[in-house]
């Protein structure tokens, strides 16, 4: 088996993920955000990689069944029904429906892996249950960092680097590229300071600057949300 981790997205073309498996980190905050919605019943979540493209896919449904969310820099888009704190997304108002998700950086990502055989959603808050999953999967492994902006985000990294420890745990023959390595390295120097990192880093700093740091611990939290959520023909869903 080999793992690939890119600590931006845009260093894989899109192509070169065809037949392999792919696994989107985005800790601040979609990946977090995927995970809570599809645990308390949202059916199904359809990402979007532009405001537009997300207004368009909702007219093409029935818009009882549908919320749009998502946000830019943060905040909540002018018109749609939700941001992207995972506190917003509670059973009673989205079990049953479809969510089209525009979030900055991870909606583009995720998309991204569309030619993937497997995409997986992954974050802190449901790590382990990532592990488990890929540890049967014998298709080379690409693991993609959403960052900030096209930029490097350390949350990332550092949990994409736990996912290649541990499964280098169960197989020690895992090759890895150099993305890999450095991220296995950087989980585990920080890894007993998972939440301090997060608080500290650019994105966690800016959520604070705009109100938003109660959604930091959540997403820091090791295994609070244990789902799989999976990313096929253009929707996410949770792993049967």
């Amino acid at each position: 088996m080999k793992i690939d981790v890119y600590l931006i997205p845009d260093e894989i073309a899109e192509e070169r993920l065809k037949d392999k498996t792919a696994v989107v980190v985005d800790v601040l905050r979609a990946s977090t955000t995927i995970c809570a919605a599809l645990s308390v019943g949202a059916r199904a979540i359809i990402p979007a990689d532009s405001i537009s493209s997300a207004i368009q896919l909702a007219s093409l449904l029935s818009r009882s069944a549908v919320l749009l969310c998502g946000e830019r820099e943060g905040k909540l888009i002018e018109g749609f029904d939700l941001a992207n704190s995972p506190f917003e997304y509670t059973r009673a108002k989205i079990k049953g429906k479809t969510l089209i998700f525009g979030s900055t950086n991870g909606s583009p990502t995720i998309i991204r892996t569309r030619q993937a055989r497997h995409t997986v959603i992954c974050g802190f808050v449901n790590l382990d249950v990532v592990v488990e999953a890929l540890a049967e999967i014998t298709d080379p492994i690409n693991i993609l960092c959403s960052g900030k902006f096209g930029q490097f985000a350390i949350e990332d990294a550092i949990c994409a680097g736990r996912v290649v420890a541990e499964l280098q745990k169960l197989n020690p023959s895992i090759e890895l590229n150099d993305g890999a390595i450095a991220a296995k390295n950087l989980a585990e120097y920080y890894w007993d300071r998972v939440p301090e990192i997060v608080a500290g880093s650019h994105h966690g700093q800016y959520l604070t600057q705009i109100g938003m740091d109660a959604d930091l611990p959540f997403c820091s939290d090791l295994n609070r949300v244990p789902v799989l959520p999976v990313f096929h023909d253009g929707k996410i869903t949770l792993a049967k």
